[in-house]
């Protein structure tokens, strides 16, 4: 019974905790986004501690949206203000069970006014891309430091800046107006795409990958280029990204354990059913006349999904697709990812030559090690595969360059 519990809570806490957020959030409003935070977090403990014991209730979510309520009353009756707002507070709905697969819920108008209330011009760009993935997509301090290339302290303080900017500035839990909408949407989008990296190359641990935050990325940028006031060319090209992306979950890791590049998976295991969801949503972000990073890096996604292999893999176009994306978005990855390209295409001298140089990542080291070997000089790609496993971050990550290693011998 209790780890059916476990199960269970796990399970509320990734498809469930950031709508039980948002709705509470916008009763509270924007100031309160803490005590929604910690009251839902309440909520989930304490159906750990009593479901083992006195069974689950009929509706868990309901259940949790009750208790999420209470524990926000006491907690502002406990600051002994918002009083009047406390008694002002209506039971919370639970979410709507309509949409039988993993991406199909739709974005309810408190999640949505969630997500541009955090991404408010009130905050910086950085800002609003750091509250996003912590309240909304619900990811830990230390994976938004390192999805953000940050310190878990940076991070931490921005947040606490980022509450006490929108409180001073009295935001509203509301969708923006018109005029407001490209450039907050652009931060939504931005930081569904550091989630759903999170999930599908993980900054710690013993697991590469976690799966429902892929899940849930893709079913928030779905959502976003569904939703009527969302809707368009670059959320359809995002949830495109995302799709044909996830697509690849079950060949990251192999059956022993070690990470797999393009390279070595089985590309018969790829989800073809999300293949064919990404080129649809790809297909429809073709009608707008702005190209954007989101609409370059589907295109890359989508010429990798339809290759029957990776030798067969049009690594020029790939090549000349980074080029113009790093024109919009100069990142040390996109010139990582253009110089793994140009060496697939031209051969691994000229993918050598613009290697950028980025000291404490794994797969710099990596590539490097790999046209080195390429071109013969195996002592120094020895080198750099040396340094790739001792800089790895997760587990099969570090199998992988082991494996690297071994393949010199």
């Amino acid at each position: 019974m209790e780890h059916r519990v476990h199960r269970l809570v796990d399970s509320l806490a990734r498809d469930s905790a950031s709508r039980l957020v948002a709705a509470l959030a916008r009763r509270l409003g924007t100031g309160r986004i803490a005590v929604a935070e910690d009251a839902v977090q309440h909520a989930l403990m304490r159906a750990l501690s009593l479901w083992p014991f006195k069974g689950v209730p009929e509706k868990p979510e309901a259940w949790l949206s009750t208790v999420a309520r209470n524990r926000a009353l006491d907690l502002l009756r406990a600051e002994s203000r918002s009083l009047a707002l406390a008694e002002e507070l209506v039971p919370l709905a639970p979410a709507s069970e309509a949409g039988d697969g993993r991406f199909d819920r739709e974005l309810n108008d408190d999640e949505l006014a969630l997500l541009f209330a955090v991404c408010h011009p009130a905050l910086s760009p950085e800002m609003r891309v750091t509250f996003a993935l912590k309240t909304v997509c619900g990811l830990t301090v230390p994976q938004i430091a390192s999805g953000l290339l940050s310190e878990p302290a940076t991070i931490a303080q921005r947040l606490v800046r980022a509450r006490r900017q929108l409180e001073a500035a009295g935001v509203a839990i509301e969708a923006p107006p018109p005029d407001a909408l490209p450039e907050r949407a652009e931060s939504v989008r931005t930081a569904l795409y550091l989630m759903f990296n999170e999930g599908y190359s993980a900054s710690s641990g013993d697991a590469l990958v976690q799966p429902e935050f892929c899940v849930e990325a893709v079913r928030l940028a779905r959502a976003l280029a569904a939703h009527p006031i969302t809707a368009g060319p670059a959320s359809d090209a995002l949830a495109a990204l995302l799709a044909l992306t996830a697509a690849r979950l079950p060949t990251r890791v192999g059956p022993d354990g070690v990470a797999q590049l393009l390279d070595d998976q089985p590309r018969a295991e790829w989800d073809h059913g999300l293949i064919a969801l990404g080129l649809a949503h790809l297909d429809r972000s073709a009608r707008g006349e702005v190209l954007t990073i989101w609409h370059l890096r589907a295109e890359i996604a989508s010429l990798h999904a339809m290759a029957p292999s990776a030798d067969d893999t049009d690594w020029p176009r790939i090549a000349w697709v980074y080029e113009h994306l790093r024109a919009l978005d100069p990142s040390p990855m996109v010139e990582l990812a253009r110089a793994v390209a140009i060496a697939r295409a031209e051969g691994p001298a000229a993918g050598l030559a613009i290697l950028p140089a980025m000291s404490g990542n794994p797969y710099v080291e990596a590539a490097r090690g790999l046209f080195l070997a390429g071109l013969g000089r195996r002592t120094e790609a020895r080198r750099h595969f040396e340094k790739a496993h001792a800089l790895a971050r997760t587990d099969p990550e570090r199998r992988l360059m082991a494996r690297r290693l071994a393949s010199l011998d």
